[in-house]
């Protein structure tokens, strides 16, 4: 490569503008993703709320309902057993 070609075309008081400008550009952007992700976490968040109140309610009907199931099969055993 010949010298003149390494030679840069913009004033450095360009390329520290440039500089500026992209590091703005930059920033904003980073804030901007900042702000979706904690937008993201919050929705999640809630969502994980949900959930927990919906298994509040779940888990015990679904436990009752094992647990009657339990019962009935050991009464007919017992009937089996006995009769």
């Amino acid at each position: 490569m010949a010298d003149a070609e390494k030679t840069p075309t913009r004033s450095p008081e360009e390329i520290t503008k440039d500089i500026a400008a992209e590091r703005e550009g930059l920033q904003a952007a980073f804030d901007s993703l900042g702000g979706e992700l904690q937008q993201a976490a919050d929705a999640a968040a809630e969502k994980a709320r949900d959930v927990g109140r919906k298994a509040l309610v779940v888990v015990p009907a679904v436990a009752a309902g094992v647990g009657a199931l339990v019962a009935a099969a050991s009464l007919v055993r017992r009937r089996r057993r006995d009769g």
